[in-house]
């Protein structure tokens, strides 16, 4: 009997591996899809930007040509672009914009206009077609049929040159810069090994099963199996503490649950006023905007208060009964979980009502969402740990936290930020789960892979010190409680 019994659950145990195996293998098709070209490409860091104009070149009348040297130091040139003046009248005749890739020795792309229809500060712009340039030297060259006198002029600028660049008038080099912009990508490794990567995964992943099957089949220890027993014996206790967490935050309240559908809405209307008609933000699309910031961060909040007391609050539980100790600051981040869920509701309604387009990115935000809540449970094991021993914490817990509101970018843009501080924006977590959150759904593209392994690494790093400091400590709850 006991044979049939172990047999029955080495099946069970290996048909959780394939559902596991399955799992992983669906997930990352899914990101695949939704991910799309922003796993190949980034926006370029190599990007030109136009030095400020002195004067105009020379009008562009027949015969005479304009050309301007540069380096591409990107991967994929999209597109090229150069502001004119029109000296404040009418021309005519066409004029002419020619991309060309000096190392090979070949057209990339021109483009023509009616000078007629070219306005005051018009940026000139040809586009390349997602050229591929392996850090070519180009040239953009600017010719026209027009007459002497009624003809336009790029704008140039004679005391600043471009690194890497070499200005000509008819072929003969001079001194200055045309004004002029670039814009492309910059290839992204991960996109272009994505399959390996995942394949690589997979046979770890595999590894990984095939070596709990032998801990469990010759019972050796191992944390993981504990886990995932520990997980499944009290699952029906962590959800009736879960289930309480969220009626008692709501007993004899008129509106109930509701309120985690209201505050945020009411709180945005508040900040909205303050910010877009005081302060005059000029955000696009700002409740949004401060909708997605507010959602995110009253989560991370929340959870974080409401767990730094799971611990103290339990003690008569946890002087009485034995359970593992950590359910109870799980259990209070889970809860506020549910809070967080229903808070996307009008997050979502404020989007569709302010014309932004669902996209196939939209399938990313519970990537993002996971992330944080790995981190918010981090912080929920160090907090609820350290309250034991000091209760201090809860005061300079609510500091920190008021610091690190204002330290986020949840209200307001982060260009505003001097260039020292904007900095160290990269040092906090919330801004990297925001940012990340507010790219899905504001801009309807995947952020690129860095910036979720920089929001996965931040999580697990949390999650691991939490993890830690709760079970170095456990032991010794009971002589301060």
């Amino acid at each position: 009997m006991k044979k049939k019994h172990r047999k029955f659950h080495h099946i069970n145990f290996i048909q959780g591996c394939a559902l596991v195996l399955l799992f992983y293998l669906s997930v990352a098709g899914v990101f695949y899809f939704a991910a799309g070209e922003q796993l190949y490409w980034r926006e370029s860091g190599a990007e030109l930007v136009s030095v400020e104009g002195d004067y105009a070149t020379p009008e562009l009348a027949d015969g005479f040509m304009v050309k301007q040297e540069f380096f591409c130091g990107m991967d994929r040139l999209q597109q090229v672009a150069v502001p004119v003046t029109t000296f404040a009248r009418k021309n005519s005749g066409t004029v002419t914009m020619q991309i060309y890739d000096e190392t090979a020795g070949r057209e990339l792309a021109s483009q023509s206009w009616n000078m007629q229809d070219v306005t005051e500060g018009q940026l000139l712009s040809c586009n390349l077609d997602d050229r591929t340039i392996w850090h070519h030297t180009l040239s953009i060259r600017l010719f026209s049929d027009g007459a002497a006198g009624a003809a336009i002029a790029p704008w140039f600028a004679s005391t600043v040159n471009q690194e890497n660049s070499q200005f000509y008038y008819n072929n003969e080099p001079a001194d200055g810069t045309l004004c002029f912009y670039t814009y492309g990508k910059d290839m992204i490794w991960t996109g272009f090994h994505y399959f390996q990567i995942v394949g690589i995964g997979f046979l770890f992943l595999l590894a990984g099963c095939c070596l709990l099957f032998y801990k469990k089949k010759f019972k050796k220890k191992s944390f993981l199996l504990n886990l995932a027993a520990l997980l499944r014996r009290y699952r029906f206790l962590i959800k009736q503490l879960v289930s309480r967490d969220f009626k008692i935050k709501y007993k004899r309240s008129v509106l109930g649950a509701l309120w985690s559908f209201v505050n945020p809405l009411l709180i945005m209307c508040v900040q909205y006023v303050v910010f877009s008609t005081i302060f005059k933000s000029d955000i696009e699309n700002y409740p949004v905007y401060l909708l997605s910031g507010i959602v995110l961060f009253n989560f991370f909040s929340e959870s974080s208060n409401v767990a730094m007391y799971a611990i103290s609050g339990n003690a008569n539980l946890i002087t009485k009964v034995y359970m593992p100790k950590y359910i109870y600051p799980v259990s209070k981040v889970l809860s506020t979980c549910v809070n967080l869920l229903i808070s996307m509701l009008p997050l979502i309604l404020m989007t569709l009502a302010t014309g932004v387009k669902v996209t196939k990115a939209w399938l990313l935000i519970p990537v993002d969402l996971i992330f944080l809540l790995m981190f918010c449970m981090g912080i929920a094991l160090i907090l609820s740990s350290i309250l034991v021993f000091f209760r201090d914490i809860q005061f300079i817990w609510s500091v920190l936290l008021m610091a690190l509101t204002y330290a986020t970018p949840v209200f307001y843009p982060e260009t505003i930020l001097p260039d020292g501080f904007r900095a160290t924006l990269d040092y906090n977590p919330m801004y990297q789960f925001i940012k990340c959150f507010r790219i899905i759904v504001m801009d309807g593209v995947s952020p690129e892979p860095r910036i979720y392994l920089q929001c996965f690494g931040i999580s697990l790093l949390y999650l691991l010190i939490g993890f830690f400091v709760f079970r170095k400590t456990q032991d010794k709850f009971i002589f301060y409680l």
